[in-house]
């Protein structure tokens, strides 16, 4: 018969390793229970949400398919009729009549300045 010995485990005083994104906090008997959060990785993780903002709300400035002039009427608009505070249809008509005649008067400068040349 074969007699294999092993040398007695000992067991380690050494707690093992947290969960990561928590700090163990030592209970009066000296076991580990609650877990605190970790402070450092939620500010990184928040920073890098701002920083992504930041970016994409950039980016969508840079590609809009308006002008700035015409975005911000349109974020105006949809403000105030969130707010409650509807244009009046007549407001929207002399807004309208204004564009459509700064436009006539840029198409005939235009025209005026080819005509003479």
């Amino acid at each position: 018969m074969v007699n294999f010995t092993s040398p007695p485990r000992t067991t380690s005083s050494v707690p093992k390793a947290p969960p990561p994104g928590s700090i163990p906090q030592p209970k009066s008997d000296g076991f580990p229970g609650e877990t605190v959060p970790d402070w450092n990785n939620i500010g990184l993780f928040a920073a890098g949400i701002a920083v992504g903002a930041i970016l994409g709300a950039s980016a969508a400035l840079l590609w809009a398919p308006a002008s700035g002039d015409e975005t911000r009427e349109r974020i105006g608009r949809r403000v105030r009729r969130l707010r409650g505070e509807d244009d009046d249809v007549w407001d929207q008509l002399a807004a309208e009549l204004e564009r459509a005649a700064g436009e006539r008067e840029e198409e005939e400068k235009e025209l005026t300045e080819v005509l003479k040349d």
